[in-house]
């Protein structure tokens, strides 16, 4: 594992053991709704994907809120991801990120020419504002996340930006040049409502898989059957988009 350190704040990245080649690089944007640093399962979910895929994971731990906002968080996230992918090539890399990591990582994109050939959403969180009406009725079956607190975080991330400013809910914001992107959720989750709207915004660029009676976040907890099966669609998605034998 490498670390290196940014304006204050660290960027991992973690790589195949010993001598296995590396086939290509994610740029791994963690959640924890702008609050919350990494969790275990944040690093138990990247150290699979490096030995699964055989490809190496830049995890920048960009700036919270209620200390930083967006506007910080988002200008760091960026200015790593350009540095990789100048060094590498942004066709050659994937961006992947869950829940508030998701949301940062559509933001981001949206803020920077340096397209990936890939996406991959776990549950993004996209609307800091949480204004789909069908989120009332799914938050009484939902035991992780609330409207109240969704919002709350928000504010604290969007500062003095509105919460339906596409720095803050990119949901809103300019999705023409979305790469070809993979879209993971359960329908269990309140965020459930913010995957769905953006397949139907981007039918074309978006495979969206949604499981029955899944909570938030359900690929990162090892113990679902249906997490092997959100494992076979990262595998063949990121078959079908990394270049083969790319050096990282």
């Amino acid at each position: 594992m490498d670390v290196r350190a940014a304006d204050g704040h660290r960027i991992f990245t973690v790589r195949p053991r010993g001598d296995r080649p590396v086939r290509g690089q994610i740029f791994y944007l963690p959640g924890g709704g702008y609050v919350n640093p990494p969790a275990f399962l944040h690093w138990w979910f990247i150290a699979r994907l490096v030995k699964t895929l055989g490809v190496a994971c830049t995890v920048p731990l960009y700036p919270l809120a209620p200390d930083h906002q967006c506007d910080e968080g988002i200008g760091f996230a960026a200015e790593a991801w350009r540095r990789l992918a100048g060094e590498h090539g942004a066709q050659n890399l994937l961006v992947m990120g869950d829940s508030a990591g998701g949301g940062l990582a559509l933001a981001m994109l949206q803020q920077t020419r340096a397209i990936p050939a890939g996406l991959i959403l776990n549950a993004p969180w996209l609307d800091a504002s949480v204004s789909d009406p069908s989120q009332i009725e799914i938050e009484r079956h939902e035991w992780l996340l609330n409207r109240f607190t969704l919002r709350t975080w928000g504010q604290w991330w969007a500062g003095p930006r509105d919460l339906r400013d596409p720095m803050v809910s990119p949901l809103f914001g300019d999705l023409s040049e979305l790469p070809p992107t993979l879209l993971l959720c359960g329908s269990a989750d309140i965020l459930v409502a913010d995957a769905r709207r953006l397949a139907a915004a981007a039918p074309g660029k978006v495979r969206y898989v949604e499981e029955e009676g899944l909570m938030h976040v359900y690929p990162l907890l090892p113990f679902f059957p249906e997490t092997r099966r959100a494992w076979l669609e990262i595998e063949r998605f990121v078959d079908s988009v990394l270049i083969p034998k790319q050096a990282g």
